[in-house]
C-alpha cells in the first residue's frame, strides 16, 4: 500500500508535460537514444513496435512538422539526437532537421506481434556502427541501450521506482485511495494546478487557430475540452500536461474537473484534492486495463476517474464515488481505440458527458444494478471486468483495426 510520500512522488512522475501524441514521441525518443551513442552518418533505421504503438501513431500529428506516421517520428528522433529532452524532444525540430528527414528514405517500422505491452526497439546503422535502444512498459522507460557490442544500459529485468509505486497502487482499493487523498496538504499538491494552466493554453491555441471541430459545440466545457485535444493531436507546438503517461488522458481528466470547479466556485483546496484523486484513479484503472488497449482508455480510465473525482469534489462519500465508477462501467465500456488522431476529441467529449451524467446520478444515490451486464457489486470488480473484456474479449480487435487502417493506404 502506498504511503502519503510515495503517493505524491507517483503523482509527480505521472503528471508531466508532453509535446505531441505520446506514441510518436516514444518512438522518436527511442531513436534519439540510439542515435546519441553514434558518431557517423546514418545509413538506415529499423523500428519494431507492439501493435498498440503502431496503431496509435499512424495518424497522429507531429508538433512542428507537417506529416504524420511512425516512419517520420523515428527519423526525426534519429536526427534530433536529443533524448535529454524526454517527451518534449519535438521542441527542437527546425528547418535543417526537416530537410534531413525529407531526404532520408531508409526507415522501416514493423509490428512485433510477440510483444503485448508497450514496446519500441530502435536500431540505427551507420557504415561501421550500430546503435540499439529498447523502451518498454512506460513511454520513457529505457531498458536497453548499446553501441555495437558495448552495452550501455541493460535494465530488462529490473523494476523502476515508478513501477513499484504503480504495483502498490494496483493492490489498494478505492476507499484506501480516497483516505490517502484526504490527508494531502494543499502545498504538497499545488503542482497539479500547472496542468490546469497548461491544458487551458492548449485549448486557447486551438480556438485561436480555428481548428475546426470545437466551433460546432456551444457548451464551454465541451468546446474547451474538444479544442485542447484537437490541438494536441493535430500537432500543436505546445506542451500538454499528461496523466498516466498520456497527454490526451491528462486533458480528459484535468479540464472537466477544473471547469466544473470554476463554474461552481469550488475551493482550490477541494479542486486540487479532486485532481489528485482523479490522477491516482486514472493510473489505478490503467494498471488493470493496460498501457495500450483495444479500448479507448482516455474514456475507459480517464473519464471514469474524472467522474469519480467530480463526485468527491461535490462532497460525495466513498459509496457514491463507487457508484460513479459502476455507472461509467455500464455506460462507456467497449469504445474502441483506433489510434491517436483529431477525432479522439469527439470520443473524449462523449466520455466527459457520460462522466458528468454518471457523477450526477451517483450523487443522487442512483447506481446501476449489480445484475446489469458487466456491472459488478464493487467498483474494484467493475474495473476488473473492464480489464477482462479488453484483454480477453477484445484481444484480436487491434489486429482488425490495423488491417482496416492499412487498407486505406492501398
Amino acid at each position: 500500500m502506498l504511503n502519503k510520500k510515495e503517493c505524491i512522488q507517483l503523482l509527480k512522475q505521472d503528471v508531466t508535460p508532453a509535446l505531441g501524441c505520446t506514441e510518436p514521441v516514444c518512438v522518436a525518443l527511442c531513436l534519439a537514444h540510439a542515435a546519441k551513442v553514434l558518431d557517423e552518418e546514418i545509413v538506415s533505421i529499423d523500428v519494431d513496435v507492439n501493435i498498440g504503438i503502431f496503431k496509435n501513431g499512424m495518424s497522429a500529428g507531429i508538433p512542428n512538422f507537417d506529416h504524420v506516421g511512425l516512419n517520420y517520428a523515428a527519423t526525426l528522433g534519429a536526427f534530433l539526437k536529443n533524448p535529454e529532452k524526454g517527451l518534449k524532444l519535438f521542441e527542437d525540430i527546425d528547418d535543417e532537421i526537416k530537410n534531413k528527414v525529407y531526404k532520408f528514405k531508409d526507415t522501416q517500422v514493423h509490428v512485433d506481434s510477440s510483444q503485448t505491452n508497450l514496446y519500441v526497439k530502435g536500431t540505427i546503422h551507420t557504415q561501421n556502427q550500430t546503435g540499439t535502444c529498447i523502451i518498454q512498459d512506460e513511454h520513457t522507460n529505457v531498458v536497453y541501450l548499446s553501441k555495437n557490442d558495448e552495452i550501455k544500459i541493460d535494465n530488462k529485468k529490473s523494476v523502476n521506482k515508478q513501477s513499484n509505486f504503480i504495483s502498490k497502487l494496483h493492490q489498494m482499493n478505492i476507499s484506501d485511495i480516497v483516505d490517502l487523498v484526504n490527508t494531502f496538504d494543499t502545498k504538497d499538491i499545488e503542482f497539479l494546478y500547472d496542468g490546469v494552466k497548461m491544458n487551458l493554453e492548449l485549448a486557447d491555441y486551438a480556438k485561436d487557430h480555428d481548428l475546426a471541430l470545437s466551433s460546432s459545440f456551444s457548451s464551454n466545457l465541451v468546446s474547451t475540452l474538444t479544442a485542447a485535444i484537437e490541438a494536441r493531436l493535430s500537432g500543436c507546438p505546445l506542451n500538454t500536461m499528461s496523466s498516466s503517461g498520456a497527454g490526451t488522458k491528462g486533458i480528459a481528466l484535468i479540464l472537466p474537473i477544473h471547469i466544473v470547479a470554476r463554474d461552481k466556485q469550488i475551493s482550490k483546496e477541494k479542486e486540487l484534492k479532486a485532481l489528485a484523486l482523479g490522477h491516482l484513479l486514472n493510473r489505478y484503472i490503467n494498471s488493470y486495463i493496460g498501457k495500450l488497449s483495444p479500448m479507448c482508455t482516455c474514456v475507459m480510465a480517464s473519464s471514469t476517474a474524472c467522474s469519480a473525482a467530480l463526485v468527491y469534489m461535490f462532497g460525495g462519500n466513498k459509496e457514491q464515488i463507487g457508484y460513479a465508477i459502476k455507472n461509467m462501467t455500464g455506460t462507456v465500456t467497449g469504445m474502441i481505440c483506433d489510434g491517436g488522431k483529431v477525432g479522439c476529441s469527439l470520443k473524449v467529449t462523449t466520455g466527459t458527458v457520460s462522466a458528468l451524467l454518471c457523477a450526477k446520478t451517483a450523487l443522487n444515490n442512483a447506481p446501476l444494478k449489480d445484475s446489469d451486464g458487466i456491472v459488478a457489486s464493487t467498483p474494484e470488480k467493475c474495473i476488473q471486468n473492464m480489464a477482462y473484456l479488453s484483454k480477453v474479449g477484445m484481444k484480436d480487435v487491434d489486429t482488425t483495426i490495423v488491417e482496416i487502417m492499412e487498407k486505406k493506404k492501398a
